[in-house]
C-alpha cells in the first residue's frame, strides 16, 4: 500500500500526525506532574480532529474556586489513528511508563528503583494501552486488553493489611463494584466495601475502560480467605468479576522471636545439664 502523503508539506501524513500525537501525550505527562498545561493546535492539512487539551486558567479568584490544582485542565479527545500512528503513540507511552521504574526517570543500567525486580515488558505495554485508552486513543486493530473486568490480584501490605486490585473493562451499563471476603470455613461472604458507601464511592464505575481499582482491607487476622469482586448493572444484575484465595500468615517478627526464644532455652538447658554432670561425684 502506498504511504499516505500530504502534498502541502511534503511529509507523510502518518508521520506528522503521529508526531503530533506523541507531542500531545508528552504534554499530558508534563501537565500531570505539575508542568504548564499543554495546548495543542490542529495539524495543518490533517483530516483527523482532536479537541485538544484546553487551558481554562483565569485570574486568581477563578483558580481558587476551581476545586483542585488540576481542575483547570479539561481533556477532550476524539482521535482515530492508523495502525502506524497508534504504534508510534504506544511506543512513546511505553517509554513514559518505563521511566517510573527508574530513579528520577533516568533509564540506564543500575538505576532501577527496585534493583532486584526487573521491568516487566508485558506489564509496561498493558499499562501503556490502558493510559492511551483512557485518553480516548483506541487501537485501530481492536487489540484492546481492557474490554472486560479482570486481573484481580491480592497482596499483603505490611503484616495485617491486604491490597485488592483489579482492572475495569468498558463501562457499558455498569454502576459500581462491591468487594467481599470469606474465611476458609465460613458459609457465606462478608461485604467489605461498596460503591454505595460514601467512604468507598471511588468504587463507582468510571466512564472509560482500564481504570485500576485498589481497595485495602485493614487489620485482617491471620488465616485463609477468599476474596471476590462483584459488579452491579443498571438492570439490577450482579456478576462476579473474579475471586481468589489468599493466605495471610502470622507476622514474621513474632515467629522469629519465638524461634529465638526456643533456641535460647535449649542452649541454656544443655549448658546447665553439662555443668551439673561435671559437678557430680565420680565413683
Amino acid at each position: 500500500m502506498a504511504p499516505n502523503v500530504s502534498s502541502r508539506h511534503g511529509q507523510p501524513r502518518v508521520m506528522r500526525t503521529a508526531a503530533w500525537v506523541v507531542t500531545a501525550i508528552s504534554g499530558l505527562h508534563l501537565a500531570s506532574f505539575g508542568g504548564s498545561p499543554f495546548v495543542s493546535s490542529p495539524v495543518a492539512g490533517g483530516s483527523r480532529s482532536l479537541r485538544s487539551v484546553r487551558s481554562a486558567e483565569g485570574d486568581a479568584k477563578q483558580e481558587e474556586g476551581a476545586g483542585g490544582p488540576m481542575s483547570f485542565m479539561t481533556v477532550e479527545q476524539d482521535l482515530e489513528l492508523s495502525p502506524e500512528e497508534y504504534a508510534m503513540a504506544l511506543e512513546s507511552e511505553i517509554e513514559a511508563q518505563r521511566g517510573k521504574y527508574y530513579i528520577n526517570g533516568v533509564v540506564k543500567p543500575g538505576n532501577l528503583v527496585v534493583p532486584w525486580k526487573p521491568v516487566d515488558e508485558k506489564a509496561l505495554e498493558k499499562e501503556a494501552r490502558r493510559v492511551l485508552n483512557k485518553n480516548g486513543i483506541k487501537d485501530p486493530a481492536g487489540d484492546d486488553s481492557v474490554r472486560e473486568d479482570g486481573d484481580l490480584s491480592l497482596a499483603p501490605v505490611g503484616d495485617q493489611d491486604v491490597s485488592v486490585r483489579w482492572v475495569a473493562g468498558e463501562p457499558g451499563t455498569k454502576i459500581g463494584y462491591v468487594v467481599e471476603r470469606k474465611a476458609k470455613n465460613a458459609m457465606s461472604f462478608q461485604e467489605l466495601a461498596s460503591y454505595e458507601a460514601m467512604e468507598t464511592s471511588y468504587l463507582l464505575v468510571k466512564d472509560y475502560a482500564g481504570h485500576v481499582y485498589d481497595y485495602q482491607d485493614f487489620l485482617v487476622p491471620p488465616g485463609s480467605y477468599t476474596y471476590r469482586v462483584l459488579c452491579r448493572y443498571r438492570s439490577g444484575d450482579v456478576q462476579v468479576v473474579d475471586q481468589k484465595d489468599f493466605v495471610l500468615r502470622e507476622p514474621g517478627g513474632a515467629d522469629g522471636l519465638l524461634s529465638f526464644g526456643f533456641f535460647v532455652v535449649l542452649i541454656t538447658a544443655l549448658s546447665l545439664g553439662s555443668y551439673f554432670a561435671d559437678q557430680s561425684p565420680t565413683a
